[in-house]
């Protein structure tokens, strides 16, 4: 004669796993695709050889932010030439504006970061383009890995170290020259 009874304590604890992976797969499905998403960004803004060239009297000074995953969600980064705004600069884009000869200055920082600007001063020439690009230098992806490792404390801190060693902030404008410009400019899109 059988007994019947409850289910073995193993089919409780299978009943409760199942709920939770039925909570859970969803939204590890949308993270996934989130990410993948990231990495094959399709820019629609105008290519390199769309825009016209500068005035007569005036340089173009680019800020490019190459191709490849920038975060989860790639939020726009706001670079400046002397205090005014060049666009939403994300991966796979490039931002310019045109401006008269002699000296400026090229200005960023992330929103949201604690850490100082990055800035450069440019010299520039009437009829002459300048391509920068947008790099986490050295501090910056020591900054990073300090946060990763130990957390916002540990970025807090060593963020106030490097600090102390220099003025700069966490990137650099990267000149380019002319041919080294030309096949990244290529692959990248106005930034809309």
């Amino acid at each position: 004669m059988g007994v019947a009874g409850k289910p073995g304590g193993g089919a409780g604890v299978s009943l409760a796993l199942e709920a939770r992976l039925k909570f859970w797969r969803p939204l590890l499905a949308l993270t996934v695709a989130a990410m993948f998403a990231g990495c094959a960004l399709t820019r629609t803004g105008a290519t390199l050889d769309a825009i016209p060239p500068p005035k007569p009297g005036f340089a173009r000074v680019f800020v490019l932010r190459d191709r490849g995953f920038g975060d989860l969600f790639d939020t726009g980064w706001q670079a400046y030439l002397d205090e005014t705004p060049m666009g939403n600069l994300k991966t796979g884009t490039f931002v310019y504006l045109d401006r008269p000869a002699g000296s400026h200055r090229l200005y960023f920082a992330r929103p949201g970061d604690l850490f100082r600007a990055s800035q450069q001063e440019i010299s520039v020439l009437p009829g002459r383009t300048y391509y920068f690009r947008l790099d986490m230098n050295e501090k910056g992806k020591w900054i990073s890995s300090s946060g990763a490792v130990a957390g916002l404390t540990g970025m807090l801190v060593s963020s106030a170290i490097s600090a102390g060693a220099d003025e700069r902030g966490l990137f650099d404008f990267t000149p380019l020259d002319e041919a080294a410009a030309q096949p990244v400019m290529a692959e990248l899109r106005l930034a809309q």
